[in-house]
């Protein structure tokens, strides 16, 4: 079906993407040492830093639009700091038709319209990378992340190169660029880039990830509106537009509570990871 074919590119490409994206750029982190001194820096955390709220959860909900789509399935996004990812897609009339559920060192992804679902260990990457699910969470909430050091703070941010931005700048709003790693260069395998607006928003991530074989590009596009904001994902891989995605988020709800646990019974067949994307 169209609606769930479409729950499951949204999942693999956005999940799946950003674990193996982030996790790929663990040992240029570490390669890191802080900068003596970097323009707009003082500026750009004092505009930035008051938006980062401290919570415990939070819940997003919008509608997910795409231009291949006749109908826009429902998307909620639980988070439990640190700990979990809660995706669930529902299309009117049918109820909820896929999840996907990151939660400790398992990842649960369900189609219920094929009846088939995969469970995967993610204790590999989170031995490497501990911290990946709490900066998973700080994309999606429009924060910027230091890789192995969390989310921006006083303490971690000399890792960014900052640079102020001209008030005619070309980039949109944004007044302050944030580049990873420090001293990034065109041979760097992976970096990625913040654009932050004058009252420290972001605006846009930039991902790039240089492998043997592809080049790789995740684009994160963030629109504020009175209430709530749209997140644009954009995935190309050697220059080619794989996915393209905008999600219509309402405002966050950070009182939320847990969804239920997905009911899985003897009618559910459990498959790889290729199999469950191909199956769609």
């Amino acid at each position: 079906m169209a609606r769930d074919k479409v729950s499951a590119q949204c999942r693999s490409h956005f999940i799946l993407t950003l674990l193996l994206m982030l996790a790929a750029g663990v040992s240029s982190a570490m390669a890191q040492t802080p900068a003596d001194s970097i323009d707009g820096r003082t500026e750009a955390l004092n505009a930035i830093l008051p938006n980062y709220i401290d919570w415990q959860t939070a819940a997003m909900s919008g509608k997910l639009r795409m231009k291949k789509l006749p109908v826009s399935p429902s998307v909620r996004i639980f988070m439990r700091r640190n700990e979990t990812i809660s995706i669930s897609v529902r299309a009117s009339l049918l109820g909820e038709v896929g999840r996907i559920d990151i939660e400790g060192d398992t990842l649960l992804a369900v189609n219920k319209m094929k009846r088939v679902y995969c469970k995967e260990s993610l204790a590999g990457i989170k031995y490497d990378y501990p911290d990946i699910i709490g900066d998973i969470q700080s994309l999606l909430l429009g924060r910027a992340v230091v890789l192995q050091s969390g989310e921006l703070s006083e303490a971690n941010a000399d890792f960014f190169d900052f640079r102020s931005l001209p008030a005619d700048s070309i980039h949109s709003e944004a007044a302050w660029s944030l580049t990873f790693p420090r001293g990034r260069s065109d041979e760097d395998e992976f970096g990625y880039e913040y654009r932050i607006n004058s009252i420290g928003q972001t605006e846009k991530l930039t991902l790039e990830l240089s492998t043997s074989d592809h080049e790789l590009a995740l684009a994160l596009d963030y629109t504020y509106l009175d209430k709530g904001f749209d997140l644009d994902i954009s995935f190309t891989r050697d220059f080619n537009k794989k996915f393209d995605a905008l999600i219509e988020f309402n405002d966050i709800d950070w009182e939320a509570n847990a969804p239920s646990p997905v009911s899985l019974n003897s009618r559910f067949t459990r498959v790889g990871i290729k199999q469950f994307i191909s199956s769609f």
